[in-house]
């Protein structure tokens, strides 16, 4: 999450208080800004053989779907590509799932949290020509549903893998506003709760 006091991002510190009195280890391998690649490579490094038991959740497709927009400020005629092609997060993503089910685990798949195209747009073009990628866009809520569109595919693979789906974008609707931070794609300190609580619910319910 963003502090605005310290003018930087900071982890939030996740306490899984339900779950630890539950006997459940939480090991948390996050990496900000990570893509689906490099999320793999981290599951490499750190997944080694376990039991069915142990449950891998992933939430991939934020950083995936986005784009360079340093090079979209500068020239709105181009053609430009997200970070991880749509065909190859999907290909991706079920390479991930099968490998981490090869090591014995079980796994689950997040939606994405909502993004505010407004706030968003605002905060990645800081020092950037604004004017440009919003004509690039043609529409400054098209990157919210493309956003949204990355979270669909999580859920296809979900279905195609047969995962069990967290589905966090449902808990962010109606009171989203509250729930991001100021540059509206990392959640607030009341966001990250709500993901807490969801996600402890789901876990516990297992």
């Amino acid at each position: 999450m963003y502090n605005e006091e310290l003018k930087r991002y900071k982890l939030f510190g996740y306490r899984f208080d339900e779950l630890t009195e539950n006997g459940i280890e939480v090991e948390n391998n996050c990496k900000m800004g990570a893509t689906i690649d490099e999320g793999f490579e981290i599951m490499k490094a750190t997944l080694d053989d376990c039991d069915d038991e142990t449950v891998v959740l992933l939430e991939y497709g934020g950083n995936d779907c986005n784009y360079n927009w340093s090079e979209v400020a500068k020239d709105p005629k181009g053609e430009y590509f997200p970070n991880t092609p749509e065909d190859k997060f999907t290909e991706t993503y079920l390479k991930l799932v099968e490998y981490a089910r090869g090591k014995g685990a079980r796994v689950a798949i997040c939606t994405l949290v909502p993004i505010d195209s407004e706030r968003f747009i605002n905060w990645v073009t800081k020092g950037l020509n604004y004017e440009n990628v919003i004509k690039w866009m043609g529409d400054i809520n098209r990157i919210a549903r493309w956003q949204e569109y990355y979270s669909r595919l999580s859920e296809k693979v979900a279905h195609i893998a047969n995962c069990a789906i967290l589905d966090l974008r449902s808990v962010f609707k109606g009171s989203m506003g509250n729930m991001l931070g100021i540059d509206g794609m990392h959640p607030s300190a009341e966001g990250h709760t709500v993901i807490r609580e969801a996600l402890q619910k789901k876990i516990l319910a297992v």
